[in-house]
């Protein structure tokens, strides 16, 4: 998948902004591959070498401004005593960036230099550059003409007015940011505030307030910067620190219910956009349950639509109608609830880009985007869905499930298959219901997140027994060599390691599958939290 580089980040937000995205990786050509190749180099030296490597190998391709952006960012994380090596970059990345990119540029430099905590004077001038740079009547012309070339409906004057300032405003933000690390933090309140008038959707900016007023003592106002930006899963350390400072204050030094309080916030501030009416069987309703499955990723922008779709969807239908699987992917930021299992089934999938997602192994597509996009996906969705409910199962499949324990076994049988194939597998699928963990893209409950998955020869009776125990140690070995490795390139530590599993909340899924077809015949869901495995009725006949 594409790493989160500049380029990359920017056009995902022009694919945002038009309300449909995938997070994705473009079939490469020879300076894409050598580029991700350079890229996922750990050792910085190399890295470096690499990255300049392809830089003069590839001088006309697209992805040169991307690779300006990782040598300066690993010059800055690796060698920042190194500051003329650093400033050298960071002056060449200006000067060489075409004349339309110089502010942008330039603030991407000051925002690698204050999320560093680092170069703070330089971060200041540069910052300044690309405030100065944001100019209306150049901007609205720019954004005019862009649509002309697409010969798309220009916005109108007022829209284009709130773009400018929303824009600006980012460029005020990072002024702001660095002169309060600068030790200037009156003037830098006053910017910031200024950029969270213009645009209150920047956590960042939420965040840097909210630890202002807990240490100017207005706790009051401080709750209420904090909160949402602890669930936006993108506030910094001291903001993180400041709401459970803050917390305990209130609370008696005791930080329990912080984590009740922001569910309850969670609720209340992003609530599911879409609202469902319940299905309604047609005299067509056949003996399938449908199964889909959803490829997405915790730090995922654009799956934040697919997955709320995918929430309604689950509303809409009973569990003897549809059951979801969710498999989390490293894409494109670490998560902590993926596992082999669900890079596997990616891979067999060919999953280009998340979200992705299929109904009864038939690709329904992908792409998503913010909130306000999960209608879409959801309309998307419910068609092939209303439509596999009405097609007869090809396959009678049997399942029972009990846990006890720290064992789930699961038995059944697989008979009755409309047309014989070698090709034919039954899947069985460990999924813990729920899992609270709030990543980069913002949602802090998960359904149905797929922990382990078992298979063999769809031939007749098949049994599988998880140790729940054993697969815990599995997802904590995943994660703990995953963090060690670093993501493409990049060192990182995640923010929550979700290994230990909630033996109350498990749900087992089962599957027959031709995996050349990747067609399901039929699937089977038991909720083992209802105690003593007692079935969903999706068994046929």
């Amino acid at each position: 998948m594409r790493c989160c580089t500049l380029a990359s980040f920017l056009g995902l937000l022009i694919a945002l902004s038009t309300g449909h995205a995938q997070t994705e990786t473009p079939k490469p050509g020879a300076d894409q591959k050598a580029y991700t190749d350079a890229s996922r180099t750990m050792d910085p030296t190399k890295k470096l070498e690499a990255l300049e490597k392809f830089k003069a190998d590839f001088p006309t391709s697209d992805m040169r401004s991307a690779a300006d952006s990782a040598i300066l960012r690993t010059l800055v994380k690796q060698f920042p005593n190194q500051k003329g090596r650093i400033m050298k970059q960071a002056k060449a990345m200006y000067t060489g960036a075409e004349a339309r990119e110089k502010g942008s540029t330039a603030n991407e430099i000051a925002v690698e230099f204050v999320d560093a905590g680092r170069f703070l004077g330089d971060a200041e001038r540069y910052a300044r550059i690309g405030v100065a740079d944001m100019q209306e009547a150049r901007y609205a012309k720019g954004l005019k003409d862009g649509y002309e070339k697409r010969k798309q409906k220009i916005p109108s004057d007022d829209e284009i007015a709130k773009r400018f300032r929303e824009s600006r405003a980012s460029r005020i933000a990072t002024l702001g940011r660095v002169e309060v690390a600068r030790g200037e933090t009156a003037r830098g309140r006053k910017l910031l505030e200024e950029a969270w008038a213009a645009n209150p959707n920047m956590p960042v900016v939420g965040a840097t307030l909210g630890e202002l007023a807990y240490k100017a003592g207005n706790d009051a106002k401080a709750m209420e910067l904090l909160v949402p930006a602890r669930l936006s899963g993108r506030a910094p350390a001291g903001a993180v620190q400041a709401l459970e400072a803050l917390y305990r204050k209130q609370h008696g030094g005791s930080i329990e219910g912080l984590d009740a309080m922001l569910d309850a916030q969670y609720r209340k501030l992003y609530p599911n956009p879409i609202k469902v009416d319940e299905y309604q069987p047609t005299d067509k309703r056949s003996d399938r349950l449908v199964l889909a499955e959803v490829f997405t990723g915790s730090g995922c922008p654009p799956c934040v639509g697919a997955d709320l779709a995918f929430d309604a969807a689950m509303e809409r239908f009973s569990p003897k109608d549809l059951t979801v699987v969710m498999y989390h992917e490293h894409v494109p930021r670490p998560d902590p609830m993926t596992n082999p299992d669900t890079m596997a089934r990616s891979k067999a999938y060919e999953v280009r880009g998340v979200p992705t997602y299929a109904i009864d192994g038939k690709t329904a597509g992908g792409g998503g985007g913010a909130r306000d996009y999960a209608g879409t996906v959801y309309k998307r969705i419910v068609t092939p869905i209303e439509k596999d409910l009405e097609l007869p199962a090809e396959a009678k499949l049997t399942a029972h499930a009990a846990i006890s324990g720290n064992t789930v076994k699961v038995t059944g049988a697989v008979g009755g298959v409309k047309e014989k194939s070698d090709d034919l597998k039954v899947r069985v699928l460990l999924v813990e219901k729920e899992i609270r963990y709030t990543g980069e893209n913002g949602i802090r409950f998960h359904p149905m997140v797929v922990r382990a998955i078992a298979e063999e020869q769809a031939d007749g009776d098949y049994s599988h027994t998880f140790n729940v125990d054993e697969v815990s140690a599995g997802l904590k070995k995943h994660l703990d060599e995953y963090e060690a490795a670093g993501h493409r390139g990049e060192t990182f530590k995640f923010i929550e390691k979700k290994d230990a599993i909630d033996r109350a909340n498990l749900a087992v899924v089962v599957m027959v599958q031709d995996d050349k077809t990747r067609h399901v015949l039929q699937s089977a869901m038991i909720d083992l939290s209802t105690g003593n495995g007692k079935k969903i009725p999706t068994e046929t006949k």
